[in-house]
């Protein structure tokens, strides 16, 4: 069991959980990964703004387009490919 870790700041301390999210990253770097999730986040936005469109009604939103992004990247729902651009 390891032992907790925590930040002492001038209101007290509290729990270090920095840890807590360490993605496995593949083959991507951390900036593609963040490129990947943002891209599939305005993607589900994009989505939800056509469907109010199409049926003129407000959607409420239960979880923001990011972490529904998120959760499908660690659910192995969405994968990311990188083209490396070869130099002449």
């Amino acid at each position: 069991m390891r032992s907790k870790k925590y930040i002492f700041t001038h209101r007290g301390a509290i729990e270090d959980k920095t840890e807590l999210f360490n993605p496995e990253l593949g083959d991507l770097t951390k900036y593609e990964l963040v490129q990947l999730i943002s891209k599939r986040a305005r993607e589900i936005n994009r989505l939800r703004i056509e469907l109010q469109k199409k049926y003129r009604v407000h959607l409420i939103e239960k979880k923001k387009p990011t972490m529904i992004a998120l959760r499908e990247y660690l659910d192995g729902e969405l994968k990311g490919t990188y083209e490396k651009k070869e130099e002449e």
